[in-house]
């Protein structure tokens, strides 16, 4: 039961989230995905939640916007590292609780981030701190409202938040780092072996390879999705 380390990549918003929707519903048994990707346009995406007129409101700009298949806020992708991690049903680790799995994925990129002296702490839960969360206008946007376990710096910054759906045939996280909070030298590909091999020892899933990557991308599932990303209804859909 490997992880599969995926090329890095760049794409428009439909392709990125089509092929983030492939991989959760057409990966091979016991196999877990980790891909690293940008944008080759300014990119918004939402939650499958929100409604597109109030991120069209927040967000007048044009600006290309696409609804994501996972849940949470707001995440302008200007200047971001995005990733995404795809675990098989048969994978224990798709079955733990959300917010255990949420803490734990951002616990190793807190453990990447200390390797180059860069510190961070989990955002608390709400309900525990003296204060309620402040108010706020508009929809959720992922780094102005940190939430519960997002990392942050000591003084409130919000550095990395995901989001997660779950379906029968596995788990899909989504996340996204703000390259915006970290040094101006911070290497990222030094970060991103770290964060992986963390997420691999974390989760107890071993870095594997395959002899043929092209049986991880269902290509016909890739263009039906992204036909779907980029279509009306589902950009509308609420």
């Amino acid at each position: 039961m490997p992880l599969i380390l995926l090329p890095n990549a760049f794409g428009d918003a439909a392709t990125n989230m089509a092929v983030d929707a492939s991989l959760l519903y057409t990966l091979p048994t016991g196999i877990a995905a980790f891909r690293h990707y940008g944008w080759t346009e300014p990119a918004i995406t939402f939650g499958y939640t929100q409604r597109i007129a109030d991120v069209q409101a927040a967000f007048p700009e044009d600006l290309r916007l696409c609804r994501r298949l996972t849940g949470g806020g707001i995440v302008d992708h200007r200047n971001d590292w995005t990733y995404a991690l795809a675990l098989q049903t048969d994978l224990p680790a798709a079955h733990g609780p959300a917010t255990e799995l949420y803490a734990t994925i951002h616990n190793c990129i807190r453990q990447a981030l200390k390797a180059q002296s860069v510190q961070s702490v989990l955002a608390p839960c709400p309900r525990h701190c003296n204060e309620p969360p402040p108010a706020h206008d508009g929809p959720d946007q992922c780094f102005v409202q940190p939430t519960a376990n997002d990392v942050i710096q000591a003084n409130g910054t919000k550095i990395a938040g995901a989001a997660m759906k779950r379906a029968r045939e596995g788990l899909l996280i989504q996340g996204s780092i703000d390259r915006g909070a970290l040094p101006e030298n911070f290497n990222y590909n030094e970060f991103a072996e770290a964060f992986q091999q963390a997420v691999a020892r974390e989760l107890d899933i071993p870095i594997g390879i395959t002899e043929d990557l092209r049986t991880l991308f269902d290509s016909p599932r890739i263009q039906a999705e992204r036909q779907r990303f980029a279509g009306d209804a589902w950009q509308n859909k609420r």
